[in-house]
C-alpha cells in the first residue's frame, strides 16, 4: 500500500471512531457558510472583462472618471413628435427628473425649440415646426429622427460610477409610469445602465430558476440510474452542502459573483455530484461483499479517496489554466471552480462515510427493482464491450485521432462573438428599446481616444485635435459626429480654431468648465469621442483599427500620445483577447495535467489519459462546426473546462486499472475489470451531469443556452473517451510495453 492510501486509511479510521462529531462539525461549518454567502458581492461589466491594473484598464478609468457621465434615453413613441401638448408635458416631467439626486441635466426638443424662442415653448404646432424647421439637419435628427419618434437624454453628473448611476433608474421608471401624457403616447427608459440592470436582474432571476431546474432533473436521473443503492439521494445533499461551502468561501474572501462563477456551477453540480456518486458506488460494492461498515469505510476512504484526489487534482488543472488568462470573468471562473471542486471532495470524502456509519448503512438486497435490472445489463454490456475494445484498439484509436485532428486544425476558423446584444434574450424589452433607439439614431456607444500628453491647450495640439476629428469624420461613413474640445472651440469662435496662442487661451477662459471638462481636464488630459451609426462587433473592430491607423498617418504632436477607450474598445479588445487566451487555456491545461500526472505517480502509464482528453476536446470543435456554433466569452474556456472534466473520468478508470493490475497481475483482464467496475459509476455521474448542464440550454440567454449544450457535449464526450479511448490506450500501452521488455530480455 502507498504512503497515500495509508494516509487516506488513517482518515478512514478517524472517521469510524467520530463519525458524529464529523456530521456536527460539518453542519458547524454549514452554519458559519450559510452567514458569509451574505457578503458575496457581484462586479460590473467592465471590471469582469478588463484588468484594471493593467495599462489599459487604467486609462478605461481614468476616462470614466474624468469624461463619462452616464445618460438616459427616453425613446418616445407618437403619432407627432412635435405636438405641442407633448412638449409642454416632456417640459414638466423633465423639470421632475431634474429634481432626483445626481440629475445634471435634461434635454428634449421641448427644450431645444423654448430656447430657440426665448425660453418660452410656442403655444401652437405651427410654430414649433418652424423653429424645428431651422435647426441643422444632424441636431434635429438627436431628438426627432423620425416621424413617429422622439427623443430625450438625461444627463447624470460627472463622476458618477455605473453603480450609482444604476440607483437612479427606479426614481426615473416611476416618474415616466406616473406623467400625464397625451393619448398614444408611449415612453420607455433605455441607455446604458438601464440595460446592464435589467440585463443582471434578469440574468439572475434566469440563473436561480436554471440551477434549481438542474437540481430537479438531476434528482429525476439519480432516482432512476441510482435507485439501486440505498440512500440513492445522499450525492444530491452533498452536493447542496457543498456548494454552501463554496458560496460562504467567495463571500469570506470577496471571491465577486460575475457571470463566470455563474458559469463555473454547472461544473461544479456535474463534479461535485460525481465525487459523491463514486464514494456512495463503491461503499455500497464493498458492503455488498459481505464487509462491515467499519471495513468498508476504510476500503472506500484509502482506495477511492486517493483515486478521486487524484482527478480532482489533476481536473483544477484545466482551471489553473484559466487563472493564466488577462480576462477577469475567466479567471473568476477558474478560481471558482477550482473551491468549489475542493469543497465538493472534501465534503463527499468526511461526509458520506460519516453519514454511512451514523446511519448504520446497508446495501439493496432486492435485485428486482428497474434501476438495478438496468444497471446490471449494462454492466453486462460494458463487459463485453471493453473485451471487443481491447481487440480493436488500434483501428479505435486511429479513428478517434484523425476526426480530434479536424478539430484542431480548424479550431481557429470558429468565430468569436463578444455582441452584447447576442447575449441578451431576444424578447428583453431594455434589448428592444435599445435597438429601436439605435435602428433610429445610432449607435448609443461612443467611440473615444483618450489623449495624454503635456500642454494640450497648445495651439499646436488643438489643431492637430481639429485635423483629427475632420479626417476622421470626412474618411470614415460609419462616423457620424465628432465631439472634442476643438469642436467646442470651435462653438466659441465661429466655428473657426484660433491662429495664434493667444486668442486660443482667451477662448478657453470663456467656455464655461460644464462644456469643457467633458472633453478637457487640466493641461495633460483630453478626450475626441466619435459617434457611429449601429456597427456589428467585427465592423467596430475594422473602424477601430483604420482609426488608429489614421492617428499614425496624421503624425501627432510630439510628446501626445493617444489610447482607443472606453466600451467600444472594452469589448472589440475582448475578441483578440479570448483569441489569444482561449488557444494558451487550453495548451496550459494539457501541459499542467501532463506534468502533474507524471509527477504523481511516477509512471509512464500515467500519461494515457492525455489521449482521449486530447480527442475530446478536439472533437467538441467537430461538434461545433457542425451545428455553426460561436464562441462567446464564457465559452471560450471551453477547451481548458474539458480537460477538468474529461480528466476526471479518464483518471478514475487508470486509477482502477492499475489497483486491478496490482492484484490480478493480467493487464487485459485489469482493462476489462476496470471499465466494468468504474464505467457504470462514470455514466451514471455522467447521465446526471448532464442532465444538471441540459437545464442551462433552456436559459433565455442564449450566452448561458449555448454554454450548456457545450458542456452537455463536453461531457457526452468525455463519457466516450473514458469508456472506449481510455481502454484503447491502455491496450495499446500494454501491448508496447510488453513488446518492449521481450525485446530487452532477447537483448541480454
Amino acid at each position: 500500500m502507498s504512503g497515500l492510501n495509508e494516509a487516506y486509511r488513517k482518515t478512514g479510521e478517524i472517521i469510524n471512531r467520530h463519525p458524529k462529531t464529523i456530521l456536527l462539525l460539518l453542519v458547524v461549518l454549514f452554519i458559519c457558510a450559510g452567514y458569509f454567502t451574505t457578503y458575496i458581492k457581484s462586479q460590473n461589466m467592465s471590471d469582469q472583462y478588463l484588468d484594471k491594473s493593467t495599462p489599459k484598464g487604467i486609462i478605461y478609468d481614468q476616462y470614466n472618471d474624468n469624461f463619462v457621465s452616464d445618460t438616459y434615453i427616453l425613446l418616445i413613441q407618437t403619432a407627432n413628435p412635435a405636438d405641442y401638448e407633448l412638449l409642454k408635458d416632456l417640459l414638466i416631467l423633465e423639470e421632475q427628473i431634474n429634481r432626483l439626486d445626481y440629475i445634471k441635466s435634461s434635454t428634449s426638443i421641448a427644450d431645444i425649440v423654448s430656447e430657440m424662442n426665448g425660453g418660452v415653448l410656442p403655444d401652437n404646432n405651427k410654430d414649433i415646426n418652424e423653429l424645428i424647421s431651422l435647426l441643422p439637419e444632424k441636431d434635429s435628427g438627436m431628438f426627432i429622427p423620425d416621424s413617429e419618434t422622439a427623443i430625450a437624454y438625461i444627463e447624470v453628473e460627472q463622476g458618477i460610477s455605473t453603480d450609482i448611476s444604476a440607483t437612479i433608474l427606479p426614481g426615473v421608471q416611476s416618474i415616466v409610469d406616473t406623467a400625464v401624457l397625451p393619448p398614444g403616447v408611449y415612453i420607455e427608459v433605455t441607455g446604458g445602465t438601464p440595460y446592464n440592470v435589467e440585463m443582471q436582474t434578469a440574468m439572475v432571476e434566469n440563473g436561480i430558476v436554471l440551477v434549481l431546474g438542474a437540481f430537479a432533473l438531476m434528482f429525476v436521473v439519480l432516482g432512476i440510474l441510482f435507485s439501486n443503492m440505498r440512500h440513492w439521494y445522499l450525492p444530491i445533499v452533498l452536493l447542496l452542502v457543498s456548494l454552501i461551502y463554496t458560496f460562504g468561501f467567495m463571500g469570506a474572501f470577496n471571491i465577486p459573483f460575475n457571470n463566470g462563477a455563474v458559469a463555473a456551477l454547472p461544473i461544479l453540480l456535474g463534479l461535485g455530484i460525481d465525487y459523491a456518486v463514486q464514494f456512495h458506488a463503491r461503499f455500497d460494492e464493498e458492503r455488498r461483499k459481505d464487509q462491515s461498515i467499519h471495513d468498508s469505510v476504510l476500503e472506500t476512504v484509502s482506495n477511492t479517496g486517493p483515486a478521486v484526489l487524484l482527478a480532482m487534482l489533476a481536473t483544477t488543472m484545466g482551471f489553473i489554466a484559466m487563472i493564466l488568462t488577462p480576462i477577469p470573468m475567466i479567471q473568476s471562473f477558474g478560481i471558482v471552480a477550482i473551491i468549489g471542486v475542493a469543497c465538493s471532495y472534501l465534503t463527499a470524502l468526511f461526509g458520506f462515510p460519516a453519514i454511512a456509519s451514523v446511519m448504520s448503512y446497508e446495501p439493496k438486497y432486492d435485485n428486482s427493482g428497474p434501476a438495478h435490472r438496468i444497471m446490471s445489463a449494462y454492466d453486462h454490456v460494458l463487459g463485453r464491450l471493453s473485451k471487443k475494445i481491447v481487440r480493436v484498439s488500434v483501428p479505435i484509436l486511429i479513428i478517434a485521432v484523425s476526426v480530434a485532428y479536424i478539430g484542431v486544425v480548424t479550431d481557429s476558423t470558429i468565430a468569436i462573438d463578444t455582441s452584447t446584444k447576442d447575449m441578451a434574450p431576444p424578447d428583453l424589452p431594455a434589448q428592444l428599446s435599445l435597438d429601436k433607439v439605435q435602428d433610429v439614431a445610432g449607435s448609443v456607444t461612443a467611440f473615444p481616444y483618450y489623449i495624454k500628453g503635456d500642454e494640450l491647450t497648445n495651439i499646436e495640439v488643438i489643431q492637430w485635435i481639429d485635423r483629427f476629428g475632420s479626417f476622421a469624420e470626412d474618411n470614415h461613413e460609419e462616423i457620424t459626429g465628432v465631439d472634442s474640445i476643438a469642436t467646442i472651440i470651435r462653438k466659441y469662435n465661429n466655428n473657426e480654431i484660433p491662429d495664434d496662442q493667444g486668442t486660443l487661451n482667451y477662448i478657453l477662459e470663456e467656455i464655461p468648465d460644464d462644456k469643457k471638462n467633458p472633453y478637457l481636464q487640466g493641461p495633460d488630459e483630453a478626450v475626441v469621442s466619435f459617434s457611429t451609426v449601429s456597427l456589428s462587433m467585427d465592423e467596430e473592430s475594422e473602424l477601430k483599427a483604420a482609426v488608429s491607423a489614421d492617428i499614425t498617418w496624421l503624425n501627432p504632436p510630439a510628446g501626445i500620445e493617444l489610447f482607443p477607450t472606453g466600451d467600444f474598445d472594452l469589448y472589440t479588445a475582448l475578441i483578440s483577447q479570448i483569441a489569444e487566451s482561449k488557444d494558451q487555456m487550453t495548451i496550459t491545461g494539457f501541459i499542467l495535467i501532463f506534468l502533474f500526472l507524471l509527477f504523481a505517480y511516477r509512471k509512464l502509464v500515467a500519461a494515457t489519459p492525455v489521449v482521449p482528453i486530447i480527442c475530446i476536446v478536439g472533437w467538441n470543435t467537430v461538434a461545433m462546426l457542425i451545428l455553426g456554433m460561436e464562441y462567446n466569452p464564457i465559452s471560450a474556456c471551453l477547451g481548458s473546462m474539458t480537460i477538468g472534466v474529461a480528466s476526471e473520468y479518464t483518471i478514475l478508470v487508470m486509477e482502477r486499472y492499475i489497483e486491478e493490475y496490482e492484484k490480478s497481475g493480467d493487464k487485459t483482464e485489469a482493462i476489462i475489470t476496470a471499465v466494468k467496475k468504474i464505467g457504470s459509476a462514470i455514466t451514471v455521474s455522467g447521465l446526471v451531469t448532464a442532465s444538471g448542464f441540459s437545464a442551462l440550454m433552456l436559459s433565455a440567454f442564449p450566452i448561458i443556452g449555448t454554454f450548456g449544450l457545450s458542456t452537455v457535449i463536453a461531457v457526452g464526450f468525455s463519457l466516450i473517451g473514458a469508456i472506449f479511448i481510455m481502454p484503447a490506450i491502455l491496450t495499446f500501452y500494454a501491448g508496447t510495453e510488453n513488446i518492449i521488455k521481450k525485446e530487452s530480455k532477447s537483448s541480454l
